[in-house]
């Protein structure tokens, strides 16, 4: 195990906690998300296991060893990108090669790793420019790709794609995707949950400060997804009072039932027991010698099941911790 959090937390005063009770682990390879609104505890987190903070309450254990403990041998084989900026005043280009040498990475190897990472990230053409003289998107880049030039065990990645656009977003998730499957492992956070459905093989759900929900994104949207949204089609338009009596029959059976369009020949709705009001339809159907067009369930996306999940019911609730199998 790269990474065990056991009952971690931290305070930033008596009783105010930043986060509290967290527990998770982290295997080689494998990619964690933390998700979670603005102030929930992400970059604290991130801070505090990257020993930049220390904890006021639990420990962690980075590979296999105390949170307190571990000092530059461990930090050795940490990656960090944190989202406040750190420029210096060499080109874009000698910055990279420097970082990596700092870091032991022999001269011929961090030139041509310097190559790389100038392509992925788009920065060719500002590889002679200073990194204060850049602009927002490449600023972010170049940051990414600094802390890529050396060799690392597990990396942390707060809001890595924050500013930049969806073709980069892409490339980068590739890259750490690739990496991950090589043997890296990877803490990331983002605000962008396609990102987390894409890239993490776990997540953890933080709310003010603890974990509400972990486990595969499968899970949780599985467990958290809420309403889904049913198309059915019919072949010929629907006459008389059919519309009235579908209705009817699915406001009566349907949880959670929501009509989004209601037209002369087919019926857009959501409800959180889409297979029961297909099954519904279908019978309806048949009993009134009408043939099915077409029918489909659009399964909840990572990001409905968060905000389900952190919706205001959820947060009247006791902040609790859901393992997921």
């Amino acid at each position: 195990m790269v990474l065990r959090v056991d009952h971690l937390g931290y305070s930033y005063s008596p009783g105010q906690f930043a986060i509290r009770e967290l527990e998770f682990e982290v295997g080689r390879g494998e990619v964690f998300g933390l998700l979670g609104r603005n102030g929930a505890g992400k970059t604290t987190t991130v801070r505090v296991l990257t020993t930049l903070l220390a904890p006021t309450e639990g420990t962690a254990y980075l590979f296999g060893k105390e949170l307190g403990k571990c000092g530059r041998a461990e930090r050795a084989r940490l990656g960090v990108v944190l989202q406040a900026e750190s420029l210096d005043f060499v080109s874009v280009e000698r910055n990279l090669t420097l970082y990596a040498f700092l870091w032991g990475v022999p001269r011929e190897v961090a030139k041509s790793r310097a190559e790389e990472m100038l392509a992925l990230f788009e920065l060719e053409a500002v590889r002679q420019r200073k990194p204060w003289g850049l602009s927002g998107g490449e600023r972010r880049r170049f940051q990414v790709a600094r802390e890529l030039m050396h060799e690392m065990e597990l990396l942390f990645l707060d809001e890595p794609t924050v500013g930049l656009d969806a073709l980069t977003r892409k490339r980068i998730l590739d890259y750490l995707a690739r990496r991950a499957r090589q043997g890296l492992s990877i803490v990331f956070t983002t605000h962008i949950l396609q990102e987390a459905d894409q890239l993490c093989h776990r997540i953890g759900v933080l709310q003010n400060g603890r974990l509400r929900a972990h486990g595969p994104p499968a899970e949780i949207k599985r467990k958290y997804r809420g309403a889904r949204t049913v198309e059915a089609e019919f072949e010929r338009e629907l006459v008389g009072g059919e519309s009235a009596e579908l209705l009817e029959l699915l406001t009566r059976e349907g949880e959670g039932f929501s009509p989004v369009a209601v037209d002369p020949n087919a019926f857009v709705f959501q409800a959180q027991n889409a297979e029961d009001l297909v099954a519904s339809i279908s019978r309806w159907a048949h009993g009134r010698g009408l043939t099915l067009e077409r029918i489909s369930v659009r399964e909840a996306t990572l990001e409905e099941a968060f905000v389900h999940l952190v919706s205001e019911e959820a947060v009247s609730e006791p902040p609790a911790r859901t393992e997921l199998a």
